[in-house]
């Protein structure tokens, strides 16, 4: 059996016992989902389409790359597995008493909450104004940033970050990041995080207003839209599935249409086929007949790609990847590098003695490591996790 239809059919087949009680033929349909560009399959985005934003696209090539460039980076390659990002979801208040502050709205529910949040930044790109003359009149003034907690019903806001700042070049642009964790840290369940942002400067002190002064939302696309990105730890080992139950039920089962396996047949259908072909190739039985004929038990080529599965609506990176898998016979006697277990050599011996009483040990693998994968979760948030057991690095005899 071709090794890309053989993956397809485990993952149709493995999606469809984890989803339980779930609809196999929704589950089905998000497997065999349509790539980019189709709405019929997806849940409608809170905002219009996901794009990913351009600092969540540097991280991932960063971290891919094993690189630590930056502050969130550094956090998270020593205490954290997971990189959340919030747009934006406020609007700017034309009133005359909110001319003095920006407002930043992020919906934060699809944290987890056993999840620990080891860092937490707000990112907000800073553009020059239009006006020259307004930056003259700052010349030689120190100008500070403030970032506060929104007022409660019982709390006043607390100041989480500040900072100095110059006054920008008439050309310039850049991002101001603050330290926002405080904010973040002691969420509950669907929470949102409100943040406050003022501006002082001038001769005497004033207040400034930060939507006249670069930081308004007026005209913005979407890769300069403030950002909320949240570094944390998963306290337990995520599984992908679990990524695509959350899909499934987001997306409602969105009146899925029959399946299409993208030139492949239902898993369902294929399942006898697919016992009857593994029988054949591992000599069905017949007292070890046609073992000599496979190969020893190592480690072979399996390319995955996630286009080709129909996960690239919201898989963002990688589309594809080498994750190997292990196949070939563990027969008497083991070899060292096979780093058999004891019951595994008991095991392979028993069945060299005697085949009909006792099956030989497995090939499977003895050693997997981690990749990063950038999705768009649930809550149309995009996220880079680390995920572990995705790569066959050694196979052995068990």
């Amino acid at each position: 059996m071709d090794l890309r239809r053989a993956a397809a059919l485990c993952l149709g087949v493995l999606g469809a016992c984890l989803w339980g009680s779930e609809s196999p033929q929704a589950a089905a349909a998000v497997l065999a989902a349509p790539g980019r560009g189709s709405e019929e399959r997806r849940a409608p985005p809170r905002r219009g389409a996901v794009v990913p934003h351009e600092y969540m696209l540097s991280l991932y090539r960063s971290l891919s790359a094993g690189e630590a460039h930056n502050h969130s980076s550094a956090r998270l390659r020593s205490r954290a597995n997971t990189v959340t990002s919030f747009v934006d979801q406020g609007t700017d208040d034309p009133t005359p008493e909110a001319s003095l502050e920006q407002r930043y709205l992020f919906d934060i529910s699809s944290l987890p909450e056993m999840d620990q949040v080891v860092a937490a930044e707000l990112r907000v790109l800073w553009k020059s104004p239009a006006g020259l003359d307004s930056w003259a009149s700052l010349e030689g003034s120190p100008l500070r940033l403030l970032l506060y907690t929104c007022p409660g019903a019982r709390e006043e806001p607390h100041l989480l970050d500040s900072r100095a700042a110059d006054p920008l070049d008439s050309t310039l642009e850049q991002w101001e990041v603050f330290d926002v964790w405080g904010a973040v840290r002691e969420r509950g369940p669907g929470a949102t995080v409100c943040l406050i942002l003022r501006m002082m400067g001038g001769s005497p002190e004033q207040a400034l207003s930060p939507t006249l002064w670069g930081f308004g939302r007026q005209e913005r696309p979407p890769h300069q839209e403030a950002l909320l990105v949240a570094s944390s730890h998963s306290r337990k080992k995520e599984n992908l599935f679990k990524e695509i139950r959350d899909k499934l039920r987001h997306m409602g089962s969105n009146k899925a249409s029959k399946p299409v396996f993208r030139g492949q047949e239902s898993p369902i259908k294929h399942r006898r086929r697919r016992r009857t072909t593994l029988t054949t190739r591992s000599g069905g039985g017949g007292k070890g007949q046609g073992k000599r004929a496979r190969t020893r038990c190592s480690r072979k080529p399996l390319h995955v790609n996630f286009k080709e599965l129909g996960w690239d609506d919201w898989i963002i990176a990688p589309l594809d990847y080498e994750a190997h898998h292990c196949e070939g016979v563990c027969d008497f006697p083991l070899r060292s590098h096979l780093e058999p277990t004891n019951h595994a050599i008991i095991q392979t011996l028993m069945n060299s003695m005697d085949p009909e009483s006792t099956p030989p040990s497995c090939c499977v693998p003895s050693k997997l490591s981690p990749i990063s994968i950038l999705y768009i979760d649930s809550g149309n948030n995009v996220v880079y996790k680390q995920y572990e057991d995705m790569v066959v690095e050694t196979c052995g005899c068990r």
